[in-house]
């Protein structure tokens, strides 16, 4: 009878140090953070259009989103995009409730 639990030993410390390894990479892959130069304090910095635009892919909204998303694109001059999130904003909600900057860009875009 062979004696195998050397070649199983090195089996499992090899998975370890391999799975070890990718979940390092991993997880430095997935988030990103910055330190701040002053207080040395850690922060991550999010992409708030693409995290709105997701949650809106969803099915779920509001008017800060919808507002925030119209604005962004019509400074960004995507005025497509803009117009896109401006007409959800105007179908979806009273115009009492729409900001008057949001109003006021909306009705300042090409036709």
């Amino acid at each position: 009878m062979k004696n195998n639990t050397g070649k199983s030993k090195r089996n499992l410390l090899g998975f370890f140090i391999l799975s070890f390894f990718l979940l390092g990479i991993i997880n430095a892959n997935s988030q990103t953070i910055f330190y701040d130069s002053i207080s040395k304090k850690k922060y991550a910095k999010i992409d708030v259009r693409q995290t709105y635009e997701r949650v809106i892919e969803k099915g779920y909204e509001s008017i800060e989103m919808l507002e925030y998303l119209g604005n962004y694109y019509y400074k960004d001059k995507d005025f497509q995009k803009s117009k896109l999130y401006f007409d959800m904003l105007f179908r979806k909600y009273k115009l009492a409730q729409i900001s008057p900057k949001s109003i006021e860009l909306y009705n300042k875009l090409p036709n």
